[in-house]
């Protein structure tokens, strides 16, 4: 830690703030403090729905009243959300059901410098949440580069700041498609997850995006997914019995007879054809949705 410089430390404790919620100030000479900038710790958080009938497909209040409320922080560990289904090696994994999305992504911008550096101080921007037509959990992130002197505010917070620059040839700002996506539902605000994707250990994190000005909470599980042309891969998931399209998320929890699970899956993270992106299919071979699930194998 000697070695490291000011910027790098400021920058780490900034990383460590926009994590933790807490504001950051300068001490004045004479020992009392003056705040910084908010750095838009303070800007409104984006009330989250996505059990209404214009956000939810299978899983809405009005299918099951039992469903978190408007903007009531989702547990994914409990019922209907946590999902046991059999891996391709017999062993019993995790999936939390997070409901039909379409495979067509929506940009996710990020910023970085010209050097390759992350930009630590600000924000992802998006611009579509739960509720809007177009809304997917899976993101496909587009890096964008910022010119010398960038002001390291997390001041860029909607996307129409984001096309306005880019659409200025003199403005130094460049953006290239990535071919990565993440999967990264938005939430509500004190939302959990126990386990996070990509076989890791540890609990997905909380973290924050800017939507039209707003702090968009959304849980981190897994960002090394890799683009199928312009949409997210899809995998296979088989039903052990054949339900109606409205019953699949019960399917999903009920096993038949004495089995533990419900479910079979053609792949897990880490193996070839892995996506948790999951078209639906009973016994049969029928699919059961026209969109896939989103349904992440979480847990190492």
């Amino acid at each position: 830690m000697r070695g490291m410089r000011r910027p790098a430390l400021f920058a780490l404790a900034l990383t460590l703030t926009l994590v933790s919620g807490a504001r950051l100030s300068r001490a004045r000479p004479g020992g009392s403090e003056t705040p910084d900038p908010t750095y838009g710790l303070d800007a409104p958080i984006l009330q989250v729905d996505r059990f209404s009938d214009v956000a939810g497909t299978l899983l809405r209040r009005s299918l099951d009243p039992q469903l978190p409320a408007p903007n009531e922080p989702i547990d994914l560990d409990a019922a209907p959300f946590s999902v046991s289904v059999d891996a391709p090696d017999g062993r019993s994994r995790v999936c939390y059901d997070l409901d039909l999305r379409p495979a067509s992504p929506a940009r996710f911008y990020v910023f970085y410098d010209e050097q390759g550096n992350y930009q630590l101080t600000q924000f992802p921007v998006v611009d579509v949440a739960p509720g809007d037509p177009g809304y997917t959990d899976i993101w496909d992130i587009w890096k964008v580069t910022v010119p010398p002197g960038f002001r390291e505010d997390n001041g860029i917070r909607d996307r129409a700041t984001v096309d306005k620059l880019l659409a200025d040839s003199n403005s130094g700002f460049s953006a290239l498609r990535t071919g990565i996506l993440l999967n990264g539902p938005i939430v509500p605000e004190g939302s959990r997850a126990r386990l996070k994707a990509d076989n890791k250990g540890g609990s997905a994190m909380l973290r924050y995006a800017w939507f039209r000005g707003l702090r968009a909470p959304y849980l981190y599980f897994e960002g090394s997914l890799n683009a199928d042309g312009v949409n997210a891969p899809v995998a296979v998931m088989t039903l052990t019995r054949e339900p109606g399209p409205l019953e699949l998320s019960r399917a999903l929890l009920r096993p038949e007879g004495n089995a533990t699970t419900s479910a079979r899956v053609s792949a897990v993270p880490g193996a070839r054809g892995y996506s948790p992106m999951w078209k639906v299919s009973g016994p049969s071979g029928t699919a059961i949705a026209g969109v896939p699930l989103n349904c992440p194998i979480v847990g190492p």
